[in-house]
């Protein structure tokens, strides 16, 4: 509750960042560096990438704003103080981006359940959240998992390991890619 109070404070504020950070752009830039090592032969690869340009149109036309985003929110980056004050750290993602962005990396970054992702979604809110927020942004949780996807295997192709995570940032995109394309198009 105290983190997504923190970051909806953040989202409120008036500060301005001249860099700007979109899930999809990342994903299509670590795309280019994965192609680099040669095909991208991953079973389902295109399959999920196909899913997730459609996403990305439906969320984009939802009409959200941008706003300042850490990008990397998520309790890794929380520093608790004795007397319980947090502060937010490791900037380095940070910039004007789709209001939902946050909440993506929070859900997949902690391994949420879907019930602790929309609990959180609420406290965001401070109410329940309306099924257009929800919709928008768990689409944000897997644009989120897609793009560090994306990252993981450029990672792995140039000979880093990043384990258990790469299949994590998959799992959030495959697994709510039809869920959350489904609450778009049949509604």
């Amino acid at each position: 509750k105290r983190a997504m109070e923190m970051c909806r404070q953040l989202h409120e504020s008036t500060a301005t960042l001249k860099r700007h950070f979109d899930f999809f752009e990342e994903g299509l830039s670590y795309e280019q560096l994965l192609l680099e090592h040669g095909p991208i032969q991953v079973p389902g690869y295109y399959e999920l990438r196909n899913k997730i340009v459609r996403l990305k149109e439906y969320a984009s036309a939802d009409g959200y704003p941008d706003c300042v985003s850490h990008n990397d929110f998520f309790p890794l980056n929380f520093l608790v103080e004795e007397d319980g004050q947090m502060s937010l750290i490791d900037w380095e993602y940070a910039g004007m981006s789709d209001v939902a962005n946050d909440f993506g990396t929070f859900t997949v970054c902690s391994e949420l359940t879907e019930e602790r992702a929309n609990q959180a979604l609420d406290y965001y809110f401070g109410r329940s959240a309306t099924f257009e927020e929800r919709r928008h942004f768990w689409s944000y949780v897997v644009l989120a998992g897609w793009c560090w996807y994306i990252w993981s295997l450029a990672k792995e192709a140039e000979g880093d390991n990043v384990g258990e995570w790469l299949f994590i940032y998959y799992r959030y995109a495959i697994d709510y890619i039809d869920k959350v394309l489904g609450w778009y198009e049949n509604n």
